[in-house]
């Protein structure tokens, strides 16, 4: 073999040792999706149907909520608290308000998966009670879940509301 192919083989060995995809799947598996998922979606119904208990159960013993937390908070509200702090505040806040009045629909989530920690956005459509009536806004929230000894629970909630909603 001649000096060039000799280089030109040295060459390509050394493009091909060099170039390699990496993987970068997130580790976790299709049932931990449809858990976590399921975990969502308990969580809306049991918003809408004010399962305060049920809703804790969700959350690991330190779980946080940050954002407006119920239908008259500013909008723009922004501290964290821990999340029997929040149940306590929209417990009260719904205490007498109409069922039709509050509801918590999941629209839309985005998943993201890496070993036993999980954050999802979702956008969810909240009807929440304004006088004798109802907005509908949607919710834009990110929700972190952590899986520890096989259990999943949400470690956090952040909620920002959307600047569009009407009366019904």
């Amino acid at each position: 073999m001649s000096g060039l192919g000799l280089a030109l083989l040295g060459f390509g060995l050394l493009a091909g040792t060099g170039c390699q995809i990496e993987d970068r799947t997130p580790t976790g598996t299709r049932r931990d999706e449809d858990t976590i998922h399921e975990i969502l979606g308990q969580y809306a119904r049991r918003l809408s149907e004010r399962d305060w208990a049920g809703i804790r159960s969700l959350f690991w013993q330190d779980g946080s909520y940050s954002g407006p937390v119920g239908p008259t908070a500013p909008s723009d509200y922004h501290q964290a608290v821990p999340i029997d702090s929040a149940l306590r505040v929209l417990q009260r806040l719904l205490r007498g308000v109409e069922r039709q009045n509050f509801d918590v629909r999941v629209l839309r989530t985005d998943f993201r998966q890496q070993g036993d920690l999980a954050a999802v956005w979702i956008v969810t459509r909240r009807r929440t009670p304004s006088g004798s009536t109802s907005t509908e806004q949607d919710w834009f929230e990110h929700i972190v879940l952590r899986q520890i000894d096989g259990d999943w629970r949400i470690l956090s909630v952040a909620v920002v509301s959307s600047s569009r909603g009407g009366a019904r």
